[in-house]
């Protein structure tokens, strides 16, 4: 009698604190944000880019850092009615080879030297990309491409196998959340 007792109050424990599932899900979470660009290339009709993200989760607590590949249309970065939810970033795998004519990265105020293409860089807090404006020659530069663009979220794997007690426990120590939490998920997302 004694050990379900146990278990039952730390049920209700869980349950006082809000919805388990909310936090397990909240627990979950990463974030991957470009810290620093390493490679470009213009390939054709695309420009390729090899960058390190660093992974946090959901309070910001760096986790752990990631070698990323994306890809992005020249078209693209040509027009100026692009906002950063709008730009189409093609992920590429990790290990995907980057080829094509190579960009110089420099900051933004170092300017070009020679004719070759080049990304200037600018940095904000931190020393982090903030944006990057692509320079080719007889092209002009291109419009700003803001590194926001590049973020993802995700939810770890390891959650899921959990989210069937967690939903459990929320139903015995908690049922009125049944009733309330489809709003919640609705409007606070």
């Amino acid at each position: 009698m004694g050990g379900s007792t146990r278990l039952v109050v730390a049920l209700l424990a869980l349950g006082i604190q809000g919805c388990l599932t909310g936090h397990l899900l909240d627990a979950a979470r990463r974030r991957e944000q470009p810290v620093a660009y390493r490679e470009a290339f213009v390939d054709g009709d695309r420009l390729l880019l090899g960058y390190t993200a660093l992974v946090t989760d959901d309070l910001g607590a760096p986790l752990a850092h990631r070698e990323r590949r994306a890809a992005l249309a020249l078209a693209d970065l040509r027009r100026g009615d692009r906002t950063v939810d709008a730009f189409l970033v093609v992920r590429l795998p990790d290990d995907a080879p980057l080829r094509g004519q190579p960009v110089a990265l420099r900051a933004a105020d170092a300017g070009g030297r020679d004719g070759s293409p080049f990304l200037a860089i600018e940095r904000g807090a931190g020393d982090r990309p903030v944006l990057f404006v692509l320079h080719a020659p007889g092209d002009g530069p291109y419009q700003p491409f803001y590194s926001a663009a590049l973020t993802r979220t995700r939810t770890a794997v390891w959650v899921y196998p959990l989210l069937p007690l967690s939903l459990a426990v929320d139903v015995a120590t908690d049922p009125v959340l049944l009733f309330f939490a489809p709003a919640v998920m609705v409007l606070g997302d």
